[in-house]
Parts: C-alpha cells; sequence; structure tokens
C-alpha cells in the first residue's frame, strides 16, 4: 500500500545534497515509462540546469530513495552589511 513514513534529509556543505526516502511500494526505476513520469523527468532536468544529478533508488516492495546533489552555490554579499 501507501507509504506510512517519509524521511527528508538535508545535508549541506560544499554541495548541497537532499534525500527523499519513504516505504512505500517502490517499483522498478529503469522499468518506468518515460511518458508518465514528468514529474521525475521536470526534477531531473532541473538538477542538471544546477549543475547537479538526481538519482532514483527503488525496488518492488522496498520503498524509495530521490537524492538530489548539486554544488552549493555562493551567497550573494549584502552591499548594506559590507
Amino acid at each position: 500500500g501507501a507509504s506510512t513514513e517519509i524521511v527528508v534529509t538535508i545535508d549541506v556543505g560544499a554541495s548541497v545534497r537532499v534525500d527523499v526516502r519513504d516505504d512505500g511500494v517502490g517499483f522498478d526505476p529503469a522499468g518506468r515509462p518515460c511518458t508518465s513520469s514528468f514529474g521525475l523527468v521536470s526534477m531531473e532536468e532541473r538538477a542538471l540546469s544546477l549543475g547537479g544529478h538526481l538519482t532514483i533508488e527503488s525496488a518492488p516492495g522496498q520503498g524509495t530513495v530521490v537524492r538530489f546533489e548539486c554544488p552549493a552555490l555562493p551567497r550573494a554579499v549584502d552591499d548594506a552589511t559590507a
């Protein structure tokens, strides 16, 4: 059935990494039809546009982990406080 737990982990250092893990039914990422996964395709494109990548780890009956990682972007300097 549906997920009973979703865990989001965010780690920021030289890179930004976000993991979203659930304990749902899972699926075969290699077998996902391209036409029915526009949400995943959109997330992959956004990750690439930031110089990063998106990985999906899942298997039927094993839940899913979606991991986004990209380089940390430098903060803009506020001229008023410099």
